[in-house]
Parts: structure tokens; sequence; C-alpha cells
């Protein structure tokens, strides 16, 4: 879904420079800014060098796993899922599969934990994560002291319009009036193949909250949608080809897409509606049968190496969850929406919660959600 930034490669000397310089300022070694305990990595010898990771096709910049399998010795076995309810399904049907590390969104790691399918992360042996991952994280409401989470960007729905179509000055954007006032555009838009995503964002445009499980304000949600249908080309998690071919002038997506079909088409801009909008985080968790846990542990602690995290960032487009990051990220993708968001933003924001996909919140959800794809 998701794919690299062509600046990584010719940003590597910078970066090297200004995490030498921190080092150097802080009168830290480079050891004791990123350390190995050794007790991790006596265990990942025993448990034979190895890796077996569940996450996305094309996502992380492959530099992350070369350089990870290159600097320990590791060798990195990948499994990928087309959609994270494909994740969720895999451990259902097998609790016990062999892996070592999947890369969650916040939904799903909800509900595996619930499964009873994770175990918890020995921070002695991550304390890079311990040093770098920011206060608000750790104390986050669906896993206090990040007790199972390794949370690795933090992610925001938006979309992405092309300037040639689609005036960027038009007073619509970058509300969701774009989306859901923008019959002038019809045929020419596309949202995401996501049910939460789709219901509640319509519920954010009414002014109502993204798990609302009220019948009259998801019936309105309803309403709105329906009216929309027409205009909407196709429902679609990736639809590259639309957006560069130009068939799609204005795409809903998560926002480090816009980033990236903007480095294919300059005149791809990013929308995140002042409204309010999902945020939610990546997590790399550890389940509990993983055959190798400390190389687990090992690679988390290596992704929150800054240089480490800042490739990771610049390769996805989306914000960092990681203190020192930001700062070593070029200007302009410093200043792309959702990269850097405002506290005033982020309280507009919400989390998918259990509201939403438990009870009468799902039943209520799915039915629409139904009518809408008929």
């Amino acid at each position: 879904m998701k794919r690299r930034s062509f600046l990584l490669w010719g940003f590597a000397l910078f970066l090297s420079f200004v995490i030498s310089f921190a080092i150097s300022s802080s009168g830290l070694s480079a050891d004791k800014n990123f350390p190995v305990p050794k007790e991790c990595m006596d265990q990942v010898r025993k448990e034979g060098n190895r890796l077996n990771i569940y996450d996305w096709a094309e996502w992380w910049p492959e530099e992350i796993y070369e350089g990870f399998s290159k600097e320990f010795g590791v060798k990195i076995t990948r499994d990928n899922f087309a959609s994270e309810d494909e994740l969720l399904t895999k451990f259902k049907l097998n609790p016990k599969a062999q892996y070592d590390l999947a890369l969650a969104g916040t939904r799903i790691f909800l509900q595996l934990k619930e499964l009873d399918i994770l175990q918890k992360l020995n921070h002695d042996w991550i304390p890079n994560v311990n040093q770098y991952l920011p206060e608000e994280t750790k104390n986050a409401w669906y896993d206090p002291g990040s007790n199972y989470t390794a949370e690795t960007e933090r992610y925001f729905v938006g979309y992405a319009y092309n300037t040639k179509y689609v005036d960027p000055k038009d007073p619509r954007i970058p509300s969701w009036k774009l989306l859901f006032e923008g019959e002038d555009y019809k045929g020419r838009m596309t949202m995401i193949e996501g049910m939460y995503i789709v219901i509640g964002s319509a519920l954010k445009y009414l002014g109502f909250s993204y798990n609302s499980d009220d019948e009259s304000e998801l019936m309105k949600a309803r309403e709105v949608l329906l009216r929309q249908k027409p205009w909407v080309m196709a429902y679609d998690a990736w639809p590259k080809r639309l957006v560069l071919e130009e068939e799609a002038w204005i795409t809903q997506c998560w926002i480090g897409e816009a980033w990236f079909y903007h480095q294919d088409m300059e005149t791809i801009r990013g929308g995140l509606p002042p409204e309010g909008t999902v945020v939610g985080t990546d997590s790399l968790v550890i389940p509990k049968h993983a055959p190798h846990p400390a190389a687990a542990h090992l690679f988390i602690n290596y992704l929150f190496r800054p240089e480490v995290n800042a490739t990771l960032i610049e390769g996805i487009g989306y914000a960092p969850n990681h203190t020192v990051t930001a700062s070593l990220l070029p200007k302009e993708m410093r200043e792309w929406p959702g990269v850097q968001p405002s506290k005033e933003f982020l309280g507009k924001c919400e989390f998918i919660s259990p509201k939403a996909f438990t009870g009468k919140g799902l039943e209520l959800r799915t039915k629409i959600w139904e009518e809408l794809k008929q």
C-alpha cells in the first residue's frame, strides 16, 4: 500500500551529520544512545539468529530490514497481509502462528489483546523505545505503560487532490466538505475501502463522534453517504493508478499516501480536515507463541534509533511517533499535513474505539456499509 520516498538515499549523509552532532553535543557515546542489551543479544544467538515478521507488503523501506540483518546477523523471513482484518483472521484461526512480530493498527491491537494472543514487552531489552517514545504514547488509553505495543508511527485519514482539476483555493479545502459536498466532481472521486473509515468520516463531517453508536447520528451519516455514492467512482484502499493516470481527481486516503502521490506528481496536494479525523498508531507487537522473541525485541530496539526511525518515516510518509525523528526530516516533509500535527488538531481526532467495532456500533455500521456497497 505504501511506498518509499525517493529522498532517502540523498538524505542519508545529512542524517549521519545531524545524529553525530546530537550525540557529541549531548556528551553521550553512541553506545549509550543506541544500546543493545547483552542478555537480549545472547538470547538471540540461542534462538538461532532468526526473525519472522508479519506485515504489509511493499511498505517499510527494504534498507531497514537489510541494515538490521547486516548489523546483527539475523535472517529475516517476512510474510505479508493485504489487510489488517486478514492479520486478525490469521491469528483467530491459528493463535500459535509462528510469527515473532506483527504490525498492527490500534483497532487490531485491541482485538488481538482481547483474544489473549500477545505477550508483554520486556522493556529492559528495548532501551531505545524507553528513551524516545513520547510520554503521551507511553500513557495511551489503549495500552497504558506500553506493555504490549511499540508504536512506530501515527496516521491520519484525509484526502489527496489534483490541483490541475481542483482549485486549491476552493473554500471546501481542507474540510470534509470537499468529499461530502463535492457533487461537481462526480465520477472523479474515490473513497477508502473501509467501513470504519468511510462512515467515521461522514460522522465527523456532521460534527459527531467518529465512534458514535447513536442510531440517529449513524442514520444521518448514512444519508450523507448515500447522497455521495453516485459521485464515487470506486471504494479503493490503494487507488494509485486512478490517481496518477488522472482518472481520479480527489481520493480519500491516509495522509501519508497523499505524500507519495505528490512525489510522483507535483500537482497532488494533501488535505487534512480541521473538523478532525481518525488517528491511530501502527504498533509492533509480539505474539505469545513467537519462536524468536529476543530477536523481536532486538528489531524493535533497532527501529527506534533516531536515524533508522527517520528512514522509516521518510519511507512511509506518516507522522513520527518518536521524540527526535521529526527534526531529522526534510523541510518539505515536516510541513506536510499530519507530519507535525498541532495539539489543537489532535484534540479533534479520535482513535477507533470498541464502541465502534462492537455491539450496536458494529451492527449499525455493518448495515450501512452493506447498503452502501450494493
